[in-house]
């Protein structure tokens, strides 16, 4: 009996077994099959993997989340945190918010595409006209130095796949001002003092509108030696930043458009061009254009041959200084002008245009000579104010300026002046090669080697 129980016992369990079997697959149809949870789309998966923070940070400062959320699909190759180490981005705030989206979308490309299925080649990203170029072999490597760490992170609009480097897009191709001035050898000076002025920035925007006036690195050689400076010394110059801007003109000036007259600069002094009579162009007398109309994405430069600078005294103040040199000259210049009381006359600003004509002290001891007496105090005050004034011309005219045969208008009633060119003389004056135009801030000075007398008046 208990042998038939246990043979019973033994027949029926596994029809018990085989009742609940079939009772489980009876309750769970097809439509009821537990399915895992949907994977995250790529931002999320990128927030929970602690090797991605800083791609987070960069993606929420770019305001890239929600493009990257999107259906896609799309393939991110995700630089880690040690890869935003090794290509020097530690601070993410410190890039602008434009450069930064660029960046992060050069490492996105439309589609998912498995490390499995990238081939050797190019391949576009979001940024637009933004290639990455793959080298596929036993490794993933891109533009030629970046490595896939780790492939195929999957997501719910597409995959990421791990790279130890940041990849930069391509430099925008330019042509500004700055490209040209640090593509040219010519101009390394002018580059180191543009840099250590921080005009770059300027020169560089592409936005810009500038017209430069270029000194070569034999123009900046001539303007140290002329004044006992060195390249260092220049540099160094509290006065660089000023000295620089004064060469640029904000706007588009082509050659074509160049006049002579006064032009005001960046630095918010004015400089002044004079054409000569073979349609040269110089500034302030002393400077050359060598070359027009060299074009740039922000502007447009002339190159010139010698360093223009504003000048600081008037022209009074100038022959003072002149006269307390070691070698002194316009001794007997400054001491008529303040015996006939015109130092004042002399002594204006920007707003003033004069041109002297300055006898040198040779000169006038030549006219003492002449007129018997000792010096510029045996003159009457009435007749040497005459003579003083007949050797001020109300305008500022560089020695380019001047024409064969001119005329010019003096301070002394209707005296005039007449220009010889040919023989440099004004009137029977010779001008002094050497010295001419002497930028003051009110004008311009010319050395001649003889008194001007003005016409006796009719009777």
């Amino acid at each position: 009996m208990q042998k038939f129980k246990i043979a019973i016992r033994s027949f029926l369990m596994p029809l018990a077994l085989l009742g609940v079997v079939g009772f489980a697959l009876s309750s769970c149809s097809d439509d009821d099959t537990p399915m895992p949870p949907a994977p995250e789309n790529i931002v999320q998966v990128a927030m929970g993997a602690n090797q991605f923070s800083t791609l987070v940070a960069a993606v929420q400062r770019a305001g890239l989340v929600d493009a990257l959320s999107a259906a896609g699909p799309f393939t991110v190759f995700a630089p880690t945190n040690q890869a935003f180490t090794e290509a020097g981005i530690t601070d993410i705030t410190a890039i602008p918010v434009e450069q930064l989206r660029d960046i992060l979308l050069y490492h996105v490309v439309s589609g998912q595409i498995l490390a499995t299925q990238l081939t050797t080649g190019s391949v576009p990203t979001l940024l637009t006209d933004a290639n990455l170029e793959f080298m596929v072999g036993a490794d993933i490597t891109i533009n030629g130095n970046v490595g896939v760490v780790t492939p195929n992170i999957e997501a719910s609009n597409g995959v990421i796949h791990a790279i130890n480097n940041v990849l930069m897009p391509p430099a925008e191709e330019t042509n500004t001002i700055a490209d040209i001035v640090m593509g040219n050898e010519n101009f390394s000076t002018l580059l180191a003092a543009v840099m250590e002025t921080g005009l770059t920035g300027n020169l560089a925007n592409a936005e810009g509108e500038f017209t430069v006036f270029a000194p070569t690195n034999a123009a900046f050689e001539r303007f140290l030696t002329d004044n006992g400076l060195t390249a260092e010394a220049l540099l160094a110059s509290p006065n660089l930043l000023q000295i620089l801007s004064y060469h640029v003109i904000p706007g588009l000036v082509p050659s074509s458009a160049v006049e002579a007259g006064r032009v005001n600069s960046l630095s918010e002094l004015p400089f002044y061009v004079s054409i000569d009579t073979e349609d040269n162009v110089w500034i302030n007398g002393n400077a050359k254009v060598e070359q027009v109309d060299v074009m740039a994405d922000n502007g447009i430069i002339h190159i010139i041959d010698y360093v223009i600078t504003p000048p600081s005294q008037s022209i009074a103040e100038i022959a003072v200084a002149f006269s307390q040199a070691a070698q002194p000259q316009f001794t007997q210049l400054v001491g008529a002008l303040t015996r006939a009381n015109l130092v004042d006359a002399v002594s204006g600003d920007s707003d003033d245009n004069l041109t002297v004509f300055a006898p040198t002290d040779q000169a006038f001891q030549a006219l003492y000579d002449a007129l018997q007496v000792d010096g510029y105090e045996d003159i009457s005050v009435e007749l040497l104010t005459s003579v003083l004034t007949y050797h001020v011309v109300p305008g500022r005219a560089f020695s380019y300026d001047l024409r064969e045969g001119a005329e010019l208008p003096t301070l002394s009633g209707d005296n005039i002046l007449s220009v010889n060119l040919a023989d440099l003389e004004i009137n029977s004056s010779g001008l002094i090669e050497g010295l001419l135009n002497i930028h003051a801030v009110n004008g311009v000075i010319h050395v001649i080697d003889e008194v001007l007398l003005p016409p006796a008046p009719q009777e």
